[in-house]
């Protein structure tokens, strides 16, 4: 499996090619679609059979009409439909075989009712929820204490070494997220002591 990043201006977003053994490629978060995304789908993809969606936020989607016009992929999200398209949606710890991967969704909800990360190999797609250094923006307090127990239970527990592919910024570990994220460090100082 080979992982493309490739950044897209329009909405300082990651958008991530994954090509497998077979030639099959899928991308996640398909933002503003422009020239140097399409040559690197068709130098490196026998065909793109997938558009994994991490949440429908549009500067994540919004590439997502020209590359259904291009190609025939198939949109994997939280819920059946983005943008207008019909989406196959993933359940909580669902794996679904796409191409000659096995891909594994997690619902981490806190930035968004619809979030899921990706979990290939180890290689974790986090989109919004967990970047490096810092969480998702939420719109309350409630969104925040429920964004941090979603990574805290379902995205920490994973191992340590797994690769951290967000949204925007820089590419992670867990193992160093666990260290120097700063959001949830002060969630942590936050907690009574018993």
């Amino acid at each position: 499996m080979k992982i493309i990043p490739h950044f897209s201006a329009e909405g300082l977003s990651n958008v991530y090619l994954i090509v497998d053994d077979g030639g099959n490629g899928a991308i996640v978060d398909p933002a503003h679609v422009d020239k140097e995304i399409l040559e690197l789908i068709e130098s490196t993809c026998s065909s793109l059979v997938a558009i994994l969606i991490t949440h429908k936020h549009k500067s994540h989607t919004a590439g997502l009409g020209t590359l259904m016009k291009i190609y025939n992929p198939t949109i994997y999200a939280f819920g059946t439909e983005v943008n207008g398209y019909r989406a196959l949606p993933f359940a909580d710890w669902e794996t679904k075989r796409i191409g000659e991967m096995d891909v594994k969704a997690i619902h981490v909800p806190g930035h968004s009712l619809d979030s899921l990360a990706f979990l290939i190999d180890s290689a974790l797609f986090t989109g919004d929820t967990l970047q490096s250094g810092s969480i998702a923006s939420t719109n309350s307090l409630v969104e925040k204490a429920l964004l941090i127990r979603s990574i805290e239970n379902k995205l920490m527990t994973l191992p340590e070494s797994t690769l951290l592919y967000p949204g925007h910024g820089t590419l992670s570990k867990l193992r160093i997220e666990a260290m120097m994220n700063q959001d949830l460090l002060e969630h942590e100082a936050d907690l009574p002591l018993i």
